[in-house]
């Protein structure tokens, strides 16, 4: 099924990660999505033997990841950044240490239904940004940050995907309301 929309991009900050403990903060939009592309690097090492490939083993190292929106406010940069927001002003200051966190979307299939996708744990990198001049076809600058994720301690799940239309899955209702695993307990 091809993939053609995307949208209620999410992120979470990792506040525990250990064997024993996952815990996030709750999870938060981030306006406007437009693209997200996620790219794990994959090492292979081959092992040929009698003049042909013998065993072929590979290895998931860091995953790239990659989102577009039409906005990204000062509070959310502040926020995934690891940056300070002083009376409006956003500080960027060469000690800011990125969180950890997660990203949460969902993304429509061609068929109308949505597939669902939770990143697990990941860092951000300081932006890129671009800006030109106004000239008279109007050009759109939109901010674009780059991830790098990693499988987490707690159980070495990097990511979690779920189809809407899958008969099992149940989940579609609190999907952006708790990042996968997350073994906080709460009162009733």
């Amino acid at each position: 099924m091809a993939q053609v929309g995307l949208k209620d991009l999410h992120f979470a900050i990792l506040t525990k990660d250990t064997i024993d403990e996952l815990t996030y903060g709750i999870p938060e939009p981030m306006v406007g999505a437009i693209n997200a592309t996620i790219n794990p690097a994959v090492n292979t090492q081959e092992l040929y033997a009698d003049d042909q490939l013998w065993e072929s083993v590979s290895a998931l190292g860091k995953i790239d990841v990659e989102v577009e929106t039409a906005d990204l406010p000062l509070s959310i940069r502040a926020k995934i950044l690891g940056n300070e927001l002083k009376e409006g002003v956003l500080v960027e200051n060469k000690g800011d240490i990125a969180p950890h966190l997660a990203l949460g979307f969902k993304s429509l299939k061609s068929n109308g239904k949505y597939r669902y996708i939770w990143l697990l744990k990941g860092v951000a990198q300081p932006m890129a940004e671009d800006y030109s001049t106004k000239k008279d076809n109007v050009e759109h600058k939109t901010p674009k940050i780059k991830f790098t994720f990693m499988p987490r301690l707690h159980d070495g799940d990097w990511k979690r995907t779920a189809d809407e239309d899958s008969e099992n899955f149940m989940g579609v209702a609190t999907w952006f309301e708790k990042v996968p695993g997350d073994t906080t307990t709460t009162g009733v």
